[in-house]
């Protein structure tokens, strides 16, 4: 008897846990097309595909998707294409689950975002003795983000090093992105929790939100499912399950990425954060902004006329960004596998399209840095302004000095009508070429002013 109680116990336990090995059904490998908003979003994807964009999309509004769809292809030899259910690694999106995680441990009674981070950690020095939790995921620590040295599995070997001399500002009074902070929040959410970081999540966020094939740096793939192969420009290529740094999800990276997903699991994390996951007074706590507008784990902006909830990441690569509407209960999730991706391009240029709005961005494609070489180089207004304009990583790169106003960062690509123009964020700007010598432009207009090449 006793035996047979513990099969029947084994049993409830394996019933109880979150799956992740299920195969992904063949509905969401499908493209989702619906209305005027979707066919337009295809539409620009399929162009940007040609500019080689790789990645995949969703986006949704009013609560109902009205895309989500596949693009380039999930593997180097362009063979296996990414699909809505193709598996891309998030990078440093992944921050705001932990700090959803956090906020969960916050609701059960388990801890409180204003704990001195002392109460969950022990060996903290008494200088650290200020930092509490919402400080870590607030990037409001003090600590200097340079504080990023260590890893493995040890809070007593990483705690000395990230907390190394303290906080150069009183916490709370200045905003500084620092990841080390969300690795040392993983360790309060295992410490309160009463489990590992990663079981934690899984059980308690991805598991509720019926996120179905969401996991973490290495952790086995689902069966039956495709998992992207990043290309990078910072070294070789690596799956979206390979741990980026070391050979372990340790304190070098944990809790601020890792998490790997496809995008109609984070249209399930919407849903859920839309809905009953966390109660209103915690969705209120999770987004209400702070310093440089960070809440936790999420930039909280009126962008574009519009209330946007987001973040972005990148790493080895993948590169991915998520924007929420919640106004219009809306919102564009961009994972892809290549971290040379313009993303803040694709992303907005969805953003609109989904908006009903006319696009504003333009996607680079590898041909214009060619095309536009004759541009490199460095120029000076009459007022003595500085334009400096160079290709990185294949895409053309320029900022303007001014001489009394903040410095301009800009993209130079060629706009729907196939003439070079300067792109700021979603605004596009006319680039005039006044004058050539042989090869080279002699002379520009930009936003009425005159910019001439610099004597060698």
């Amino acid at each position: 008897m006793k035996r047979l109680a513990r099969v029947f116990a084994l049993v409830a336990l394996v019933m109880t846990m979150p799956s992740v090995t299920s195969s992904a059904p063949a509905k969401e490998s499908r493209d989702h097309v619906k209305g005027k908003a979707g066919a337009a979003i295809r539409d620009w994807l399929q162009a940007a595909s040609k500019k080689g964009f790789s990645g995949s999309v969703l986006a949704a509004k009013g609560g109902k998707v009205v895309a989500a769809i596949g693009v380039g292809h999930a593997d180097l030899a362009g063979k296996v294409p990414n699909t809505p259910a193709t598996l891309f690694e998030v990078a440093s999106f992944s921050k705001q689950f932990t700090a959803a995680a956090a906020v969960r441990l916050a609701e059960q009674g388990k801890l409180k975002l204003d704990d001195p981070i002392a109460k969950h950690l022990p060996g903290v020095p008494e200088n650290c003795a200020a930092i509490t939790v919402r400080h870590l995921l607030q990037h409001t620590s003090g600590i200097p983000g340079s504080n990023a040295a260590g890893g493995g599995d040890s809070l007593e070997h990483v705690l000395p090093l990230f907390l190394k001399g303290g906080p150069k500002h009183e916490p709370g009074t200045h905003w500084e992105y620092w990841n080390q902070g969300y690795a040392l929040a993983t360790e309060v959410i295992a410490r309160a929790g009463k489990a590992s970081f990663t079981e934690y999540c899984k059980r308690e966020l991805f598991a509720k939100a019926k996120m179905k094939w969401t996991l973490f740096n290495g952790d086995p793939a689902p069966k039956k499912t495709t998992v992207a192969i990043g290309r990078s420009k910072h070294g070789k290529p690596r799956s979206a399950l390979e741990h980026p740094y070391g050979s372990s999800y340790g304190f070098q990276y944990r809790g601020m990425g890792g998490v790997v997903t496809s995008v109609w699991d984070l249209w399930r994390w919407d849903r859920a954060l839309a809905g009953k996951l966390l109660t209103k007074a915690s969705r209120a706590q999770l987004f209400k902004p702070g310093l440089n507008d960070y809440a936790l784990g999420w930039f909280v902006r009126e962008e574009r006329g519009r209330l946007v909830q987001s973040h972005t990441g990148s790493v080895r690569g993948f590169v991915c960004e998520g924007r929420r509407y919640p106004e219009h209960d809306a919102c564009v999730f961009v994972p892809t596998n290549d971290d040379a991706t313009p993303l803040g391009t694709i992303t907005t240029a969805v953003e609109q399209l989904l908006f009903g709005e006319r696009v504003t961005v333009a996607m680079p494609s590898p041909g214009d840095a060619k095309e536009g070489a004759f541009l490199v180089g460095a120029y000076t207004d009459k007022e003595g302004s500085k334009l400096t304009i160079e290709i990185v990583s294949d895409t053309i790169r320029a900022h303007v000095e001014w001489v009394k106003i903040t410095p301009s960062r800009m993209t130079i690509a060629k706009d729907d009508s196939g003439v070079f123009a300067v792109f700021v964020n979603a605004d596009r700007y006319d680039l005039k070429v006044i004058e050539r010598k042989g090869e080279k432009a002699a002379a520009l207009g930009l936003w009425g002013r005159v910019f001439r090449r610099k004597a060698p």
